[in-house]
């Protein structure tokens, strides 16, 4: 049995090894082609194309994985079937879930292995290929600021902050709004024409200010040129976009990232999601092998060739889901969790019934 398992993990590992070249080529001939003329018109140099290729290789193999390891899977299997090895196995008393158990064992392996690659080795070289792309070829400033319109957020002690625009680069909102609630209803609220960052007194400094206290008794209104805004968990940073992509970073600073939105009420969907497919995405190449396994050991007489089309219509339905699930979840329309998740559980449940079903 260990000769079997050694003899089948060896083919899978070498199919692995050629479809991951292959794919990363491809990539790279791909990305040089649509991206040759932009390298063309900022005068990028040899050593900034070599690195920024370089660290594009990680990125690239955590990708396509999935799909490598369902071509490894179909074709060291599927050989196995034209072959009639699989048919011999059985005539010996070994049953099918022992011919592909080391595979899956392998792309349950392979998952931890990638999922750890996602969380250490490949944010930081997303980090400097972007980071290169930035500021070696494309001689962007470091701090790229924007202005942004209409934000709400939600300040401590029940305070709502509405601002009708931001400009970055000079730490300034115009049309400010703060509110006070109490028990429901609205006790105090300061509309300002602009507040700006005061960096000496780490406070926001709103001008031509009117002030308004509500009570039962009425409403009273007191207008004045400065308010000073201390007792305040928004800083300057809150308001900025994000600078960092979500593959920039690791699945701890994503939840941080994710914590700090829900903590100034702004929408946290979308960084929820990818937060999720840090976990999920690597998962699904056990997923992907357990979905393809059973399919490998049937015997068929086509060739590769409709092996190599399965394999890619398969891992097209699949990144499908994967897709319509991230775009579903930044829009609200499915838990984040249910939208990161999906094509693992849609295939997992497929592969469990393939299996099922599968000769033994």
């Amino acid at each position: 049995m260990r000769i079997l398992s050694r003899y089948l993990i060896q083919r899978f590992l070498a199919i692995l090894f050629y479809t991951t070249i292959a794919f990363i080529a491809i990539f790279i001939v791909v990305d040089l082609i649509e991206r040759l003329d932009k390298f063309l018109s900022h005068d990028a140099t040899f050593t900034s194309l070599f690195l920024y290729y370089t660290y594009y290789i990680p990125y690239i193999i955590l990708l396509t994985l999935p799909v490598n390891m369902l071509l490894s899977t179909l074709f060291s299997i599927g050989m196995m079937a034209q072959h009639n090895e699989i048919i011999a196995c059985h005539s010996a008393g070994i049953s099918l879930y022992r011919i592909i158990l080391p595979v899956l064992t392998l792309g349950l392996l392979i998952s931890i292995i990638s999922g750890a690659a996602a969380e250490v080795l490949v944010p930081k070289t997303n980090k400097k290929r972007l980071d290169i792309w930035r500021y070696d070829i494309r001689k962007e400033q470091k701090q790229i600021l924007h202005v942004r319109q209409r934000l709400a957020l939600q300040d401590e002690n029940n305070r709502q902050i509405y601002i009708s625009s931001y400009d970055g680069s000079k730490k300034r909102a115009n049309q400010v709004s703060i509110i006070w609630m109490k028990n429901e209803r609205i006790s105090k609220r300061v509309d300002a024409k602009s507040m700006s960052w005061d960096e000496k007194n780490t406070s926001w400094e709103l001008s031509d200010v009117t002030e308004r206290q509500m009570s039962d008794s009425g409403e009273v209104i007191h207008r004045q040129d400065l308010y000073s805004y201390s007792d305040t968990k928004i800083f300057p940073e809150d308001l900025l976009e994000l600078q960092t992509k979500p593959e920039e970073m690791n699945y701890a600073e994503l939840s941080r990232f994710v914590d700090r939105m829900l903590e100034i009420g702004a929408d946290e969907r979308k960084w929820l999601v990818d937060l999720y497919m840090k976990i999920s995405y690597p998962f699904s190449n056990f997923i992907i092998v357990l979905f393809g396994a059973p399919l490998a050991a049937r015997k068929r007489r086509s060739g590769p060739a409709l092996g190599f089309a399965i394999a890619l219509l398969i891992s097209f339905i699949f990144f499908l889901f994967l897709r319509v699930g991230q775009v579903l979840g930044h829009k609200g329309d499915l838990e984040p969790w249910l939208a990161a998740w999906i094509g693992n559980m849609v295939f997992g449940i497929g592969g469990i019934i393939v299996m099922i079903k599968a000769r033994k």
